[in-house]
Parts: structure tokens; C-alpha cells; sequence
């Protein structure tokens, strides 16, 4: 049986606009379930990543998820695979750069989230 591509596991793209503040970007991941959101600024261009590691980095410095915009602490740039890539080589790449969440993308277009959880690691 053929290994699953990326394609095949991915989660769909969630994501939020640059200027809204730190705890409504947490309370819109919790209401999807997801760890990690895109970033897009006011030209609709994807400007990064947020991630629930992010978040508990801010807390641990005791900053306040109220007064601060996601724009402020976003991981940039995005790392991104292609979608044809193997489960093998994804969990290679997480791996070896010890980057948990990366973008799918289908040529320039992301297309899609790929997590550590959805290779079961």
C-alpha cells in the first residue's frame, strides 16, 4: 500500500487578521480545536503562524493576552512543504528543525496545516 501524502493528512487552513489581540486569536483556536492558526495582514497575504506553544511562551513572561496584537508575536516566516511530500519526509523535517506546525502548500498557495499529531507524533 502506497504511504499517504501530505495531502492526505492535513488539516484545513485556520486562520486570523493580524490586528486582532493575543486572547481572541487562543479563544479562536480553542473553538476550532486546532494548535496552530495563520496569520494574514490587510492585504489578505498569509504574514505567519501562532501557535499554542506561542501562547504559553507569553504566559510564562507574563504578558498580558489582552493588550497585545497577534501581529506582535507571530513566528515569521512561515515554513511551509509541498503537499506531495511523504508522511516519512514530513516527520524528518519536524524532526530535524524541531518545528511542530508546518503550512501545505500547492505551488505558491497554502493549502493546508500540518501538525506533529496528524503524523502521530
Amino acid at each position: 500500500m502506497a504511504e499517504k501524502t501530505i495531502e492526505e493528512i492535513m488539516s484545513p487552513v485556520q486562520h486570523v487578521n493580524s490586528d486582532i489581540r493575543v486572547d481572541e486569536a487562543i479563544a479562536y483556536m480553542l473553538s476550532k480545536d486546532t494548535g496552530a492558526i495563520l496569520i494574514k495582514n490587510e492585504q489578505g497575504e498569509y504574514v505567519g503562524i501562532f501557535t499554542k506553544a506561542d501562547s504559553i511562551k507569553l504566559l510564562e513572561k507574563e504578558l498580558d493576552p489582552t493588550s497585545i496584537t497577534i501581529s506582535s508575536v507571530i513566528s515569521s516566516p512561515i515554513r511551509c512543504m509541498d503537499q506531495i511530500e511523504s508522511h516519512d519526509e514530513a516527520r524528518r523535517k519536524m524532526l530535524e528543525n524541531n518545528i511542530r506546525h508546518y503550512a501545505v502548500t500547492n505551488g505558491k498557495n497554502i493549502i493546508g496545516l500540518l501538525s506533529n499529531k496528524d503524523l502521530n507524533f
